[in-house]
């Protein structure tokens, strides 16, 4: 990882400060979330105290206490009366609480939905049975197959369950003996894929206030006793009683009402007795679309587990079915503006219990829920969070744009260093002497001056061995030529046999020596002069060609191939310069190829450059020897420099290739019969 990144995740720690903030408004917040609780906890208190102390406004039927559980039916008040055609679509748009009706076995057999318009009270059963009996009319019973019974408080009337038609029920007459029809309770039946539906109105006065649904299933129509049943019907035979909001209970809920509070009244089964406010949220729309996004950000700044939305038309039991004070927070309704889970809403329920002392522990009446939304506590909080925010974004923000400023500027003198560092030395092993000086006196300007420095001393120190083969060759040619005359003198006068030998290895060596001190002087001059050669536009193949033709005519012992594309290859460069670059290829390639054997040069074009090789047979070449074929003075010859070889012709050739912005390369062959020598030369 470079070092900017690393300064980059360094700086991330800064938004440990907003963190820092954000954990500190969390807790304010739920220090003001308590607050809320304690308040509607308050007024929850004030209410059930009221209540306690007037038990018939909660409780007006005082037969209610004692009744079991889940006797009695509740009423839901309807805006408009429902259509009796058996399909319940106006039931399902109002989302009320079924009551749920379980069989023998305690699994799921019917739902019920009471509710009332006027005098009339209507009901929806919906029945799971996936084999219905319809009545047989051959049969001498009433009622041979499934069957429903309603039980009012006087009267039991049966229902013969039909698969599709208006609902005929029937009451027994027990001065006439018989059963006879009853035409105030109508209805009408359906048939639904998981069993059938009756949708019902009959009127309040015949129920006297008590009704009980019964629903028989027999596998056969032959009026048996039935196989599953499910009954609201208690065990001594008496139906529960009908629940209906209290309208003396709603007058005295009103007086608590406040805006935005929700107060909820219900009995000891959850039952709603009266209800005053409306759902305890923001009910501003154009408000609310203005600021639904800083709500929702907030929401997630101070919030972090998702609550569940507000139900409508019951709670939870955790609020209904206990006789200890209980509290629990809720999101936005479903049906609401808001998301749910984006809006907050406190509730806490309160029971009603007339008098409680060490002996004796009176009847629960009822509950007292009170729910009201956060929204309006919370605007401290908000603004505290918004303040706290922004001053901290900003501060989070400025040192991180400071720090990732200065990882930059450090960084871009890194990689200035860097780059300069890895280009002091060009392609030939040249200091280039263009290394920048630094301005500042920090640890990276005396690291860029030391590097400087350095760089500096190894430019004298190559210009003086550099400089070294022109002053020994300079210095050598007088003691050299004095040497030579000498041995000239002595081999023209009177020497025996092993004198004149001795004499003729002197002459040899001085041979030697002379020729490699001419070398040396004219390697020099060729650099020299290389960088003042001129360009010209020439054709590459027809070059090629003409050398090809020169080097098999001078060299009869080895087979030239030349593999070149057909048509001119127009080039710019210096034809004589490229011409002794292949003559060192060419020579290298001749002294290390057996007799007889073939040199292969190619042309390659390619879409940026050309490709010229010269490959010939023979030895490989040393591991890690590449690229050092090139530097001045390296060859890997084995014939103990008899032949005066010091390794200058590659070198040259190198000079050659970087005047004309190329590279040149050497590599062993893919099957290992030999090497390859590659020139790559930009094309223009």
């Amino acid at each position: 990882m470079n070092l900017r990144r690393q300064l980059v995740l360094l700086s991330l720690c800064t938004l440990a400060l907003p963190w820092a903030g954000c954990q500190y408004l969390r807790q304010v917040d739920k220090a003001l979330g308590q607050g809320q609780i304690q308040t509607l906890e308050a007024t929850g208190n004030a209410i059930a105290a009221r209540l306690a102390s007037a038990p018939e406004l909660i409780a007006p039927d005082p037969k209610r206490t004692g009744r079991p559980p889940g006797a009695q039916l509740y009423l839901n008040p309807l805006s408009q009366p429902p259509a009796l055609d058996g399909y319940g679509e106006e039931w399902r748009t109002l989302k009320l609480r079924p009551r749920k009706m379980h069989d023998q076995a305690g699994k799921p057999f019917a739902r019920v939905t009471l509710g009332k318009y006027g005098s009339q009270v209507y009901l929806l059963l919906t029945v799971k049975d996936r084999t219905p009996n319809y009545h047989d009319p051959r049969s001498a019973d009433i009622s041979s197959g499934d069957t429903v019974e309603v039980y009012t408080a006087r009267q039991q009337y049966i229902l013969p369950v039909a698969s599709q038609g208006p609902v005929r029920a029937l009451h027994y007459n027990p001065r006439r003996g018989n059963y006879e029809r009853e035409l105030r309770l109508r209805g009408r039946w359906t048939a639904s894929p998981q069993g059938y539906q009756l949708e019902m109105a009959l009127p309040l006065a015949l129920t006297d206030g008590e009704l009980a649904i019964r629903v028989l299933d027999r596998t056969q129509s032959d009026g048996k006793d039935p196989a599953r049943l499910a009954s609201t019907l208690p065990a001594d035979g008496r139906p529960g009683s009908l629940i209906e909001p209290l309208p003396a209970l709603q007058q005295e809920l009103e007086h608590f009402a406040r805006p935005e509070l929700q107060l909820t009244v219900v009995d000891q089964e959850g039952f709603v007795l009266a209800k005053s406010g409306g759902t305890p949220t923001n009910g501003d729309r154009a408000s609310h679309e203005r600021r639904w996004l800083r709500d929702w950000f907030y929401r997630q700044l101070l919030e972090t587990d998702q609550l569940p939305p507000l139900p409508q038309g019951e709670y939870p039991a955790t609020l209904t079915e206990n006789r200890e004070t209980a509290s629990q927070w809720f999101g936005a309704p479903e049906d609401a503006l808001s998301a749910p889970g984006d809006e907050r809403i406190g509730a806490v329920s309160v029971p009603v219990v007339t008098r409680a002392d060490d002996i004796i522990e009176r009847p629960l009446l009822g509950r007292v829920i009170a729910a009201q939304s956060a929204d309006a506590l919370q605007s401290l909080t908000e603004s505290a969070a918004r303040r706290l925010w922004l001053t901290t974004a900003a501060a989070a923000g400025l040192v991180l744009l400071l720090l990732l400023g200065y990882a930059s500027w450090l960084s871009w003198r890194i990689r200035r260093l860097h780059r300069a560092a890895r280009n002091a030395v060009d392609a030939s092993g040249r200091l280039r002497g263009d290394f920048p000086r630094p301005y500042l006196n920090d640890e990276l300007g005396a690291l860029n001056r030391a590097f400087a420095s350095l760089l500096a001393e190894l430019d004298h120190y190559h210009q003086y061995l550099r400089s070294l083969a022109s002053k020994l060759s300079h210095e050598l040619r007088t003691p050299l030529a004095v040497v030579r005359s000498s041995l000239d003198n002595l081999a023209a006068g009177e020497l025996d046999a092993d004198s004149r030998r001795y004499a003729e290895r002197a002459a040899d060596g001085g041979a030697r020596l002379s020729s490699i001190l001419n070398a040396l002087s004219a390697a020099n001059h060729l650099e020299a002069s290389i960088s003042q050669a001129d360009k010209e536009t020439f054709d590459l193949a027809d070059l090629l060609q003409l050398l090809t033709q020169s080097y098999a005519d001078a060299r009869p012992e080895h087979h030239f191939d030349l593999q070149c594309p057909d048509g001119p290859l127009q080039y710019c460069g210096a034809p004589e310069l490229l011409a002794q670059l292949l003559d060192k290829l060419v020579d290298n390639a001749v002294s290390f190829a057996p007799e007889g054997s073939q040199i292969e040069l190619a042309l390659e074009v390619e879409r940026l450059q050309y490709r010229l090789s010269v490959s010939n047979d023979g030895p490989l070449l040393p591991e890690g020897f590449g690229q050092k074929l090139f530097d001045s003075l390296v060859s890997v010859r084995d014939d103990g420099g008899k032949a005066g070889h010091l390794g200058l012709g590659l070198h040259i050739a190198r000079l050659i290739a970087d005047f004309h912005q190329g590279d040149l390369s050497a590599a062993n062959r893919d099957d290992g019969s030999g090497v390859t020598f590659t020139l790559s030369l930009p094309r223009q």
